[in-house]
């Protein structure tokens, strides 16, 4: 997976407020990323595909979950090459606080 395709979502991010985790912001993040995600497959129908790492990610923020299951969730994302900006998208934060809380 190329790193540079995915280190910028490149899209307005429709309400979304980077740090707050309440359900409807994770929701219209969780939107954003699919949008963005259709976009992508524009070019590379594979990468709808290639993301439920990413969409694993979202699921568990939206659903919760104890923060080491996302934390690995999100490992698992990065090593399958998915850059901060989506993963932090969905998980509520700027990239620089996910980065920095999960690297």
């Amino acid at each position: 997976m190329d790193w540079h395709r995915y280190s910028t979502l490149g899209v307005r991010h429709g309400g979304h407020v980077p740090g707050q985790r309440d359900e409807r912001n994770l929701e219209q993040a969780s939107r954003t990323v699919e949008d963005w995600l259709e976009t992508q497959a524009l070019d590379d129908p594979d990468v709808v595909d290639d993301a439920h790492d990413l969409r694993k990610v979202g699921v568990l923020a939206r659903a919760g979950a104890p923060a080491n299951e996302v934390n690995q969730a999100v490992r698992h994302a990065r090593q399958q090459g998915w850059d901060w900006a989506p993963i932090a998208l969905l998980l509520g934060e700027t990239r620089e606080q996910a980065r920095q809380r999960l690297a």
